[in-house]
């Protein structure tokens, strides 16, 4: 099997497998294959020391036939082109996965935060609206918090499009914090959504939660919320780990006990280690091990959750998974190699763009509360995500089941649990798809790039498929952010902009 080594060209190839299942034309094979919408430009701010810098901005619209566009935005130093619009495609996949009437984008900007003022990254924050506000807007474009952005940075962004366009928006972004226009539940809303599906998988299989053992790599805002709940649920998590590595226990951790000692030390091996140098009487008497992030993975458990990087799963370590289910809270911890591996090794995945959709639906619901100046309760919201989870995982699992028979009888070996999303988003997706329907500055069905004055536009007539293909990326934030819950704590802001990354 040939590696794919970028992320848009992962998707591309979980893409084909899915419309080479679905028997789809070869010219909806070609519009599936690019986003509508590509915008680049560069934006100039002013540093602290005076400096003039330019920083390359995107903002890829994937696709818009279920309704506005809807996506993250992220600042990070590897951002690029390729790496969004792999993202952007994954948000289209999500977003139908769970049946949210919204499309799929993502943006991005080419910097690092860790090293910017609280003052530079508003200025950059403002700049990035300026630049790109003609294209947002709550019936066109949504966007949202992701991998270093957080509630301050949309309570800017929305200020800054009020500013540029002279209306009242605060559907025009979500995230927010709740004083300006945000959701109840949004801090949670990944970790509680995939934990709906662990309780409704459990219940499913007859299995006991005292009987399983978790193992979750990524103590940021999903893993850690994660971890609490499946504590408080009755359920043993035995090994955790953050960017600094990890600590395992046979008997079980406690949550509390550890995220009380991150906070101290900034991680999760704190209580037990200063660095390299760790209390080794301490960790006996409690019966503690440390363990690398890579070795965490293979450790003996029924659930193992991803919470942190992508591409973590790959087909050097498939065959070490010791696990009999695994959770992807973070966008694309399994690559398509060892999606394979997995799947001949009868291991149960529930894929990301399932399993992280939390943070998304509960945008959706911040989108829905703004448009209607409503606030909604946190109870509601509870019950509302709940349900729009579970809904999508029964659709999932039928459509999986469906498909594992269809492979059997036709002696095809392809992954039941990478193409129930794939099939299940087709179901969803195509008749609106036919009709062409077109939302905000997708009217056109163009795509449009604007890079150093190329203007190209190429029809791109809808189909419901795209929905369904399987993305592979970078950008974790499994997260309160929309692309991926959590990258680790290395990626927050390090105190510049108050609050934790969102999903």
């Amino acid at each position: 099997m040939s590696k794919i080594k970028t992320p848009y060209g992962r998707f591309l190839k979980n893409l084909s497998a899915t419309l080479e299942l679905l028997k789809v034309s070869s010219a909806v094979r070609q519009t599936l294959k690019e986003p509508q919408h590509v915008h680049q430009k560069d934006i100039t701010v002013v540093m602290d020391d005076g400096e003039k810098v330019k920083l390359p901005s995107f903002r890829v619209q994937y696709n818009n036939a279920r309704g506005p566009y809807k996506g993250g935005i992220r600042y990070h130093p590897q951002a690029d082109e390729d790496e969004v619009k792999a993202l952007a495609a994954l948000m289209a996949i999500k977003t139908a996965v769970v049946g949210i009437p919204m499309g799929g984008a993502k943006g991005g900007v080419t910097f690092d935060p860790k090293h910017a003022s609280k003052r530079e990254i508003q200025a950059i924050s403002r700049a990035y609206v300026r630049a790109f506000a003609e294209h947002l807007g709550p019936d066109s474009d949504v966007p949202a918090p992701d991998v270093n952005t957080n509630p301050d940075i949309m309570a800017w962004m929305r200020d800054e499009f009020e500013k540029v366009t002279g209306s009242y928006a605060p559907a025009m972004i979500t995230g927010k914090p709740v004083s300006f226009g945000g959701s109840l539940g949004r801090d949670t809303a990944t970790a509680r959504g995939g934990f709906f599906i662990i309780q409704e998988m459990m219940e499913r299989e007859a299995l006991d939660p005292q009987d399983v053992r978790v193992v979750i790599q990524g103590f940021g805002n999903a893993g850690a919320n994660m971890a609490h709940l499946l504590h408080d649920a009755g359920f043993t998590i035995v090994g955790v780990s953050d960017s600094q590595g990890g600590i395992y226990s046979e008997e079980g951790l406690d949550p509390v006990r550890i995220e009380k000692y991150k906070r101290k030390t900034g991680s999760v091996t704190g209580e037990y280690c200063q660095g390299s140098v760790c209390d080794i009487h301490k960790m006996k008497l409690d019966n503690v091990r440390q363990v690398t992030n890579e070795g965490l993975l293979e450790l003996p458990c029924e659930l193992l959750i991803p919470a942190a990087l992508d591409n973590v799963i790959t087909e050097k370590n498939a065959k070490k998974i010791k696990a009999t289910y695994i959770l992807e809270l973070a966008n694309g911890p399994t690559t398509p190699e060892a999606d394979a591996i997995l799947d001949k090794r009868k291991i149960r995945v529930i894929p990301d763009v399932l399993a992280n959709a939390g943070g998304v639906t509960v945008s959706y619901f911040e989108w829905v509360q703004g448009r209607s100046g409503e606030q909604w309760t946190a109870e509601r919201v509870d019950s509302e995500l709940k349900r729009v989870m579970l809904d999508a995982y029964k659709a999932v699992r039928r459509a999986a089941q469906v498909h594992h028979h269809v492979r059997r009888h036709h002696h095809r070996p392809r992954s039941r649990r990478l193409h129930g999303c794939h099939l299940h988003g087709a179901v969803q997706t195509q008749d609106i798809a036919r009709g062409s329907r077109g939302w905000g500055n997708g009217h056109d069905r163009s795509r449009s790039r604007e890079l150093a004055g190329d203007h190209r536009h190429q029809g791109a007539g809808l189909d419901g498929e795209l929905q369904g293909a399987r993305g592979q990326f970078p950008g974790g934030d499994a997260q309160n952010r929309e692309g991926q819950d959590d990258r680790e704590e290395s990626e927050v802001l390090h105190g510049h902009v108050r609050g934790r990354p969102s999903r």
